[in-house]
Parts: structure tokens; sequence; C-alpha cells
């Protein structure tokens, strides 16, 4: 079983000789909400674009479902994908049922309307009837194109800024979709302006900028590297761990630099304390950000910050 449904290797996308995508190395995990985040123009829906063969890489190459991208049966798990890039396609003047006949006879898949039905329930368009797509909320429009990326029973969903918008409503329907899907086994790579919002449902992140991968991070991580925190610099990590122990810190992180420490504690008395078991610290600073201001400060770092 693949461990990711979406690998790339030194995956590079030239534009006019510049590199919109540049030597992009990115894993999302099987079953993961992945929460792609980037400034406009960072590279995210180009990256969109080339998984789903709409654009061919300039340089390196790609997996999905560990299937290479040059391998004649991507296009059997191309099938097994579906894409909203950019914004949903829908008939206007159709209701919701009958886009999703269209939808079927297009693609040439099941059209029965036990199917459409059961997938207007999954995203709670079961009871729009006869009301035409034009009458429908933006909130309910994106809803509908999830429902038509539903009808080919995907297990890797591409949405490009699905929140954009949205009102707070629309923004709190649709992230009860995505979450249910992603509870029936179905992977999902997100991107998203919001970050308080992709927060509440991401598992996993990436973070773009100016076509580079800055890092990727589990939620859990990112969670430890966003709360209020302590965050000492030394050079001997073991004389600063038993120093921690002695003074019975319970949470904390070694790094590659020194320590995080996630204790309510009193700064004066961890530096007295620290001191009397043998550690001086030169260096030491207290943090409390949200995701945006982190994804800023790696920007401003220009990459990996694996503590």
């Amino acid at each position: 079983m693949s461990e990711f449904a979406i690998t790339t290797n030194q995956l590079v996308k030239t534009y006019s000789g510049k590199n919109a995508v540049d030597h992009v190395d990115m894993h999302v995990p099987v079953g993961s909400i992945y929460g792609f985040v980037g400034e406009n123009g960072s590279g995210k829906t180009t990256i969109m674009r080339v998984l789903m063969g709409l654009a061919r890489p300039s340089g390196g190459d790609y997996q999905l479902f560990d299937v290479p991208n040059k391998d004649n049966r991507i296009y059997a798990v191309r099938n097994q994908i579906s894409a909203i890039v950019e914004a949903p396609s829908l008939v206007p003047s159709m209701s919701a049922v009958d886009n999703l006949k269209y939808a079927c006879m297009y693609y040439g898949i099941d059209g029965s309307i036990e199917r459409i039905n059961a997938v207007l329930k999954q995203v709670g368009l079961e009871d729009t009837g006869k009301k035409t797509v034009r009458n429908f909320s933006l909130g309910m429009r994106q809803r509908l194109g999830i429902a038509v990326l539903l009808l080919n029973n995907p297990k890797l969903l591409l949405l490009d800024e699905p929140m954009n918008g949205l009102d707070p409503q629309g923004i709190a329907e649709l992230r009860e979709v995505i979450v249910d899907l992603n509870k029936k086994g179905i992977t999902i790579l997100i991107s998203s302006h919001i970050l308080s919002e992709l927060e509440k449902v991401a598992t996993y992140w990436g973070f773009i900028s100016h076509g580079r991968l800055l890092q990727e991070i589990s939620a859990d991580d990112l969670v430890a590297s966003c709360q209020k925190h302590v965050e000492i610099k030394h050079e001997d990590a073991k004389a600063l761990e038993n120093a921690l122990k002695a003074l019975n810190i319970q949470r904390y992180k070694l790094t590659v630099e020194g320590v995080k420490i996630f204790d309510d504690i009193n700064i004066t008395d961890l530096l007295v304390g620290l001191k009397k078991n043998g550690v001086d610290v030169t260096n030491i600073k207290t943090n409390d950000i949200d995701v945006e201001n982190y994804y800023l400060s790696l920007t401003k770092r220009g990459g990996q910050d694996n503590a």
C-alpha cells in the first residue's frame, strides 16, 4: 500500500525562462488533509495542474500512489483523482441534479438518480430540488463542485482555494464536507489563504514561496511549534537536558540549536536554575505565534526549521 498519495522529486515547471515551480520535493501522505500554503504566484496552482496532467514538468518527476508520471498506468490512476483548480465548472441554468447528470454523461459514468442523490447528500445539497445553480450561494456552488468530483469515487481530491469568497456559514459548511470526506478515506490536497480555517482541518502542511517548498510538517508538530514556549540556544544538548530534568521540567523538545520548553515557567527562575546546574544561557526568547506568522517567519528564514 502506498505511503504517499503524491510524491514529487525535484519538480520544476518553467514559464518564460523563470521557475514557477523550483525543484520541489513534496510528500502528501495517504489519508491526510494536506494544507498547501503560499502567496499568490507561489506555485500551488501550477503544481496541481502538473499533477492533473494539464501541464508537463520542465524537470524532475512525480508519482501518484507510487505510479511514476511517465508510466502508462498514470492515466488509470488519474481516473481516481478529481480536482477543482481555480473554479468549479457548473451550468448556471441547471439544477444540482441536472448538473450532475450532465457531468455523468460527459465523463461516461453511472448517472443513476440513486448515485446522484447519494453524492448530493454527501455535500448537503439533497434538498435543493429544481433550484438552478445561478440562484445558489457561492458556498452551495463550491459544494456542488465537490459533488461533481465525487461522481467517480476518487481516492484523492485537489482543491485550489475552495474557501475564497465564502461567508462564514459557507466556510463552515465546506469545512464539514471536507472533514467528512476525509473520514471516508479520501486524501485531500487543499490550498487556502484563510489559514485560520485551514488550521481546523489540515493534518499535514506544506509551505511554499516563490516556487520553492520551504517545509512540510505534521499538524501536531506545527501546533507544538506555534504554541507558547521558551526557546533556549545551547551547544551542549546533554548538559541542557540533564539540567531540565533536575529542574523537573516536563514538557520540552530538544532541537538542533538547543531546546523548546512548553511548561508554564518563570524565565528568571529558569535561568537561575540552569546556572545552578552548570548551564550558562546566552540566548533565550519566548514564542507565541499563529500559522500565518509561522509561514512568514519561514519565508524570512528561507526554508526548513526541523525543530
